[in-house]
């Protein structure tokens, strides 16, 4: 079976080139390293789109996830601060800043934590660094 090199950007045949057996395959090895001077040569440099790995996209999902759950967290802390007041999702009360300042004070701590946990997160995902 014969390989078509021509249709091969530059970076796909230097890498063939670099992991190419020589002794086994010298006709393949000089057909490589003339169509890479034919390229450099015309300029003709395809860059082929980079694909993610699904390993990529699920981090970046994540990045998204964690970037959402920041603005949440944020928001909430936010409103509660401008409202006085932040209620829990289990309609057990409201924890007010003129009735119990301690405890609301500790909700917008969490809640503040938790958005810039979740912000570090989505930066670190977006960095491609991984989660």
């Amino acid at each position: 079976m014969e390989v078509d090199y021509t249709k091969y950007s530059l970076s796909e045949l230097r890498d063939c080139r670099e992991n190419i057996d020589e002794n086994a395959y010298p006709e393949r090895v000089k057909i490589i390293e003339e169509q890479i001077a034919i390229r450099i040569k015309n300029g003709d440099i395809k860059i082929s789109p980079k694909k993610m790995t699904k390993k990529e996209s699920e981090a970046f999902q994540w990045a998204w996830g964690n970037l959402f759950l920041s603005l949440v967290f944020a928001f909430l802390a936010i409103s509660g601060i401008v409202k006085g007041s932040i209620g829990n999702a289990a309609k057990m009360g409201n924890y007010n800043i003129s009735e119990d300042p301690i405890g609301f004070w500790v909700v917008i701590l969490i809640l503040a934590l938790l958005s810039g946990h979740r912000l570090y997160k989505s930066i670190k995902g977006f960095g491609g660094k991984g989660i």
